[in-house]
């Protein structure tokens, strides 16, 4: 819910006047509207909605108070995480790529950033980094995740991962 509603947020200012995509109009409702709708593909679109309908009065307080206050939680745990560990590494995907333009259904893409939106909601710093192929030749990766202002170490061990699985593939 917080994911949706800060994209809604962070993405009404790209209405084709000062940010974003300008579409050709004949005048400003019509330009706001088409360069939205031109600018914004349906998955972003649907984000979008779900943010706005999270952050419209009723809503607001069933569901984006209480996604901050999930937001807190998560946050603690990571933290309490990087207590004992420098680095986490786990999957970016439930699943490996697709094939760049198929469709899935829009839940599917939703499941698609299970793995990264905790991160995310924490602030923490992450980097994916590819891993190797699957059976079908689409690439398969992983996330690394640091702790806040833990950056370098992030690209450290990014680094090592890679080389890593750049031998393991014969690829060095």
């Amino acid at each position: 819910m917080t994911a949706t509603a800060e994209a809604a947020t962070n993405l009404q200012r790209f209405d084709g006047v000062r940010y974003g995509y300008r579409a050709e109009c004949n005048s400003l409702s019509e330009l706001f509207i088409k360069s939205r709708s031109e600018g914004f593909g349906s998955e972003v679109q649907r984000r979008i909605l779900l943010g706005n309908f999270v952050l419209s009065s009723g809503y607001y307080d069933a569901y984006y108070v209480k996604a901050q206050k999930a937001r807190e939680f998560i946050k603690s745990e990571y933290l309490s995480i990087f207590k004992e560990a420098d680095i986490v590494i786990m999957p970016v995907t439930p699943s490996t790529a697709f094939e760049f333009n198929s469709f899935k259904e829009p839940l599917e893409m939703y499941l698609e950033d299970i793995y990264t939106i905790s991160v995310n909601l924490a602030g923490l710093p992450g980097i994916s980094v590819p891993t190797g192929y699957d059976k079908q030749k689409l690439p398969i990766g992983v996330q690394l995740l640091a702790s806040h202002f833990e950056e370098q170490t992030l690209f450290d061990a990014a680094s090592i991962v890679e080389d890593i699985c750049a031998y393991k593939n014969n690829l060095l």
